[in-house]
């Protein structure tokens, strides 16, 4: 009975840290999880333009006095811009974008006929780079849909407007983001936290079945 007794006091202590090993991964993969939820919120909570003067796909009668955006927070000015082009893909004489809080403006010439594409890039309240365009058209003959048409010296000078390279800009911008693939990181290395602690106990376990 001594010897009994000698045995199980000895074996207490041995099973004590295996057990807060095993606690301890536990906790490493809840936090692990927890840090890639709280950054795929972050990195899906960046400021959103909820309304535009023009709106997408209007055809206005006369021309609009100025471009107006409104985002769902404020707008950082450094890097706030707004560009304008017909339907040739050149650039109107459009004012500089003024931020005041959510809302950015730019101011139009006078006399708009046609196709037109307003193309915009924002500075969210979280620093992160936001960007897209809306498409508008003015006067009786215009579909508020615009479609890029060579530029009247194209023929001439062979520089036309890349509209694919274009396209490809706006779906590399659309590509997975930083902060998103940083929480799924987090996640991992919280998994792989605890089947490292689960490999370590078993080993204990298959060297001392006791413990």
């Amino acid at each position: 009975m001594h010897r009994t007794a000698t045995t199980i006091a000895a074996t207490a202590p041995t099973a004590a840290p295996r057990r807060r090993l095993l606690a301890l991964g536990a906790i490493a993969l809840a936090a692990g999880a927890w840090l890639g939820l709280a950054n795929a919120q972050s990195a899906s909570a960046h400021d959103e333009l909820i309304a535009s003067t023009p709106k997408a796909g209007e055809v206005l009668d006369a021309s609009p006095a100025e471009v107006k955006l409104t985002f769902s927070d404020d707008i950082i000015p450094v890097g706030t811009a707004i560009e304008v082009v017909d339907h040739h893909g050149e650039s109107i004489d459009s004012g500089e974008a003024v931020v005041a809080g959510p809302e950015v403006t730019a101011t139009l010439p006078a006399e708009l006929s046609g196709e037109y594409q307003i193309r915009w890039r924002a500075v969210s309240s979280d620093g992160h780079v936001i960007d897209g365009t809306i498409d508008f058209g003015v006067g009786s003959g215009a579909t508020g849909t615009w479609t890029e048409e060579a530029p009247h010296d194209a023929a001439a000078s062979g520089d036309g407007h890349d509209a694919a390279a274009e396209a490809g800009h706006d779906e590399a911008s659309d590509g997975p983001d930083g902060w998103a693939i940083a929480g799924i990181a987090g996640g991992i290395l919280g998994v792989a936290a605890l089947a490292a602690a689960i490999v370590v106990f078993a080993r204990a376990r298959r060297r001392d079945p006791k413990a």
